[in-house]
């Protein structure tokens, strides 16, 4: 197939997908927000650096980034933060816990094994906490958009 011709397929049927957070390729877009202006990459060194992931430290202290799938659907917390961090990721190279396609949360007695285990196969989990789908990556990731909220 031509190359316009398959733009052309790609242009129609992200027109159709319009609004959806699926990507051309299988990619997700996640979000980040921060108040710091961070110059490339979101590091998971600063995992428990902050009061937004003191807690997560206690249950699982796997080091990680954390992110929202839907730039609108977040804590009312980071609405006062002054950066929004948007990455691509296949959506492949996450395992998503909300369908659990391997039966993952019941094979596992806690979180922390769960999250080890997920770790040697993908680069980061997808999960649900009450209202919000939220992502976390296990590396460094450089982030594709960077936008000054505010």
């Amino acid at each position: 197939m031509d190359k316009r011709k398959r733009a052309g397929i790609e242009k129609g049927i992200l027109k159709k997908c319009k609004g959806v957070r699926v990507m051309r390729y299988n990619k997700i877009k996640l979000y980040h927000y921060s108040d710091i202006n961070i110059p490339s990459k979101i590091k998971v060194k600063y995992f428990g650096k902050n009061h937004y992931t003191l807690n997560d430290v206690k249950s699982c202290n796997i080091k990680r980034a954390f992110f929202f799938l839907d730039n609108y659907n977040h804590e009312p917390s980071f609405l006062s933060n002054d950066y929004t961090y948007i990455v691509e990721v296949n959506k492949n190279r996450l395992y998503d816990l909300r369908k659990d396609k391997d039966n993952l949360y019941l094979g596992f007695s806690n979180i922390f094994e769960l999250v080890k285990y997920v770790k040697k196969h993908y680069i980061g989990i997808i999960y649900n906490i009450g209202n919000w789908d939220i992502a976390n990556i296990f590396y460094d990731i450089s982030y594709t958009k960077k936008v000054k909220r505010g």
